[in-house]
């Protein structure tokens, strides 16, 4: 099959297009690193489309409405046209800000997504997303690397982006008519962020409260994706950072 990866050079687009590519996939990478931009997207002759070019940021978000608004929401309805025009099904990144969509502009254009999606074309609602390849930046790496300055109280759902692949191939194999709107692609085990730095990876950080833009509870309701055929996630975050740490 034929697949175009938007994104293709992000954390999770490289291990998507590995993943196909071992499946025996033919797989087209567009990414803005490689001088493609998703805004010019074309279907060509590609059998299936999996968008995950976006801007993820929930705080930066706050700053530059305008530039989530552009980067996300004109170029996934472009996207989201041109794959129902030519009958291609479509798997895009949505969040699991989708809950608490209000709270910033980066949840509201994960919402419209969702909004103008059309027939045959599913939302991923992922959640934290971690493992090899993923920013030094992000709170799972900051906690492996001991440079973390503090903890907060949120609850997190870390999936493995290897579940997070399983995940999109499952869909893959089905017959779009068969998809919900959206699904939440996570484990369904929320941890406290404070637990995780200071029980799991034996730090003793100082806890203060997050930034209002941020949801309180990101845990994924993955009962729809259990009834697609989904076994449930094989990597847990507290296993993932012990071995990390040597514990």
């Amino acid at each position: 099959m034929k697949v175009i990866v938007t994104g293709s050079e992000g954390f999770i687009g490289k291990h998507l297009c590995k993943r196909l590519e071992k499946e025996g996939h033919t797989v087209v990478g567009l990414d803005r690193n490689n001088g493609q931009e998703a805004l010019y997207f074309e279907v060509e002759d590609a059998e299936f489309v999996i968008h995950l070019a976006a801007w993820a940021d929930v705080r930066a978000s706050i700053n530059d409405p305008k530039g989530y608004w552009e980067n996300n929401v004109v170029t996934t309805t472009i996207i989201q046209k041109a794959c129902a025009a030519n009958n291609i099904p479509l798997l895009y990144a949505s969040s699991s800000c989708i809950h608490d969509w209000h709270l910033s502009p980066y949840g509201m254009s994960k919402k419209v997504n969702e909004e103008t999606a059309r027939d045959n074309q599913c939302g991923l609602r992922f959640t934290t997303v971690f493992g090899e390849g993923a920013r030094d930046t992000m709170l799972i790496g900051r906690l492996v690397n001991n440079t973390a300055k503090y903890a907060t109280n949120h609850i997190r759902d870390f999936v493995h982006v290897d579940d997070v692949i399983d995940v999109m191939l499952l869909l893959m194999s089905k017959d779009p008519s068969e998809w919900d709107l959206a699904y939440d692609v996570g484990t369904g085990q929320g941890y406290e962020v404070s637990y995780l730095a200071n029980q799991i990876c034996g730090y003793d950080l100082p806890v203060q409260q997050g930034d209002e833009c941020e949801a309180q509870n990101n845990t994924a309701n993955i009962n729809r994706l259990n009834v697609a055929g989904w076994p449930g996630a094989k990597i847990d975050v507290t296993t993932y950072l012990k071995e990390k740490l040597g514990k």
